[in-house]
């Protein structure tokens, strides 16, 4: 089974991101709480029709459950599932703009709270997760959903690919 772990920024794109990944074969799931993970995988693996191609959309949506994703990714390991990690992401100030567009509330903003704040948040939440993806895109320059609708085949999109080890040689989580 092919896994990918979509996570990131609010307001960057990650739901968009899903409905191209579900054009390209793969079966999505948004706004799944990291411990649900491994359940869904399970079940997944079960199924009469196993899927081949899975991703899961996980985010600070799920507000303090979302602490829980490196013992999820570091269960998944130990079980010999493969999988990659997907971070989107964008600077403060298009997330702000894409906020203000949408008029959507931020997950992380309290009813004091301007947007910044709660990015801000967002961005110290993040932090370890970004650090051990596998892909990082910053969307800032493209609407992922309109590219790909759009038959955008020559979008510019920068991707880092990071991986760090701990003094094992293994790859830390």
């Amino acid at each position: 089974m092919e896994l990918l772990i979509v996570t990131g920024m609010s307001g960057a794109g990650k739901s968009q991101a899903a409905n191209a990944l579900e054009d390209m074969g793969y079966y999505c799931v948004d706004n799944i709480p990291p411990a649900i993970i491994p359940s869904f995988v399970n079940l997944s693996e079960i199924s009469g029709e196993k899927l081949s191609k899975l991703a899961i959309v996980t985010d600070a949506r799920g507000g303090n459950m979302f602490s829980e994703i490196n013992d999820v990714l570091k269960d998944l390991k130990k079980r010999n599932l493969n999988y990659k990690v997907l971070f989107l992401d964008s600077s403060n100030d298009v997330i702000i703009r894409r906020y203000k567009e949408n008029r959507r509330k931020h997950p992380l903003a309290d009813s004091d709270d301007s947007i910044l704040t709660a990015v801000e948040k967002e961005r110290e939440m993040l932090n370890k997760i970004r650090l051990i993806s596998d892909y990082i895109v910053d969307t800032i320059k493209n609407n992922i959903l309109n590219d790909y609708k759009n038959g955008v085949s020559n979008a510019t999109v920068s991707i880092s690919c990071n991986d760090y080890f701990d003094e094992n040689g293994e790859k830390a989580i």
